[in-house]
C-alpha cells in the first residue's frame, strides 16, 4: 500500500468558505478535483448545512477508493437518517463509512449515549453493508481535565475510529503530546490525524512550516502503525494560491508513493 492510499480529503461543497474565516478569495474547486489535484483516493463529504445534490457528488466520487458522509443527525434521531446513506451505498459501493463532525461539545450534549449506540449499531449491522463510524475530536477537547476525559470515555469507546484535529495553528507544537494522550484513551480504537491547510481557528492562511511539521508527524505515526491515515482540510481553498496547499502538493509528490507497512492497530 502507498502512503497516498491512506490520505483522505475532508470535503465541502465548492465555494463553501468564500468570504469566510478571513478568506476574501473565491474558490471553485470541487472535492473530486482536489482528490485528483493531490493524488488521493478517499474522501469524507461534509455539506456544512448547505443544500446539495448528494447523488451528483456520489457520481463524481465513482473512482475513489473510500467515501464517507457526515451523519450527525443519526445520533439525534436514533438511526433514521442513516437510511438515506444506506440507500446510496447500495448503488455507490465505495461508500463504506460515516463521520460525526464536531462531536464533543454542544452537539454531544444533545444526544443520549443510547441513541449514539443505536446509530452505530445500525451502521455496523444493516441490510446493505457494515459502515465504519468515525468521530472528530480536537486537541483542545481532551488532556486537560482527567474527570472530563473519564466522563467522555464511553463516547470514545463507541466509535471505530477518531480523527484528531488541531483547530488553531498556534497549538500545532502540542500535537505530539496530545497524540500520546489520545493513544492512552484509544487502545482499541483506530486513529487518523486531521490537517488544516487553512488556519480557520485564527482566520488566516496556514503557514508552510506548520503544514510540513504535521505531514512529517502523520507520516511517522502511520509508518509506525500508530495511525492509519491523514485527512486534509479542505478543497475550498485549494485553488487560491495559498502556500500551505503548494507545500502539501510538493510533500505528496515526494512521499505519496512511499510504501507503508501493513497497518495493525
Amino acid at each position: 500500500m502507498k502512503f497516498r492510499d491512506l490520505c483522505w480529503l475532508w470535503g465541502h461543497p465548492e465555494g463553501r468558505y468564500n468570504g469566510l474565516f478571513g478568506n476574501e478569495r473565491e474558490s471553485r474547486m470541487t472535492p473530486m478535483e482536489f482528490c485528483s489535484y493531490l493524488g488521493i483516493r478517499n474522501t469524507f463529504m461534509v455539506p456544512v448545512e448547505w443544500e446539495i445534490n448528494r447523488r451528483q457528488y456520489n457520481k463524481s466520487f465513482k473512482r475513489l477508493r473510500s467515501v464517507g458522509w457526515e451523519c450527525n443527525n443519526s445520533a439525534l434521531d436514533g438511526t433514521e437518517s442513516l437510511g438515506v446513506l444506506l440507500e446510496e451505498a447500495k448503488e455507490f459501493t465505495n461508500i463504506n463509512c460515516v463521520v460525526f463532525d464536531d462531536f464533543k461539545g454542544p452537539f454531544c450534549d444533545q444526544i443520549s449515549i443510547d441513541n449514539l449506540y443505536k446509530a452505530i449499531d445500525r451502521a455496523h449491522n444493516n441490510e446493505v453493508k457494515p459502515l465504519d463510524v468515525w468521530m472528530v475530536l480536537y486537541t483542545n477537547q481532551f488532556g486537560k481535565d482527567e474527570k472530563d476525559d473519564a466522563d467522555f470515555q464511553p463516547y470514545m469507546d463507541a466509535f471505530d475510529g477518531i480523527i484528531m484535529w488541531t483547530w488553531k495553528e498556534r497549538d500545532v507544537p502540542l500535537i505530539p503530546e496530545k497524540f500520546e494522550i489520545l493513544k492512552k484513551y484509544t487502545p482499541n480504537t483506530r486513529r487518523m490525524i486531521g490537517l488544516y491547510l487553512y488556519n480557520f481557528g485564527e482566520n488566516k492562511q496556514a503557514t508552510a512550516d506548520a503544514v510540513k511539521f504535521q505531514l512529517d508527524f502523520a507520516y511517522d505515526k502511520i509508518m509506525k502503525g500508530e495511525a492509519e491515515g491523514v485527512v486534509f482540510h479542505t478543497n475550498t481553498m485549494a485553488d487560491l494560491d495559498y502556500e500551505a496547499y503548494d507545500v502539501a502538493l510538493d510533500w505528496m509528490e515526494e512521499h505519496g508513493d512511499d510504501n507503508v507497512p501493513e497497518i495493525n492497530l
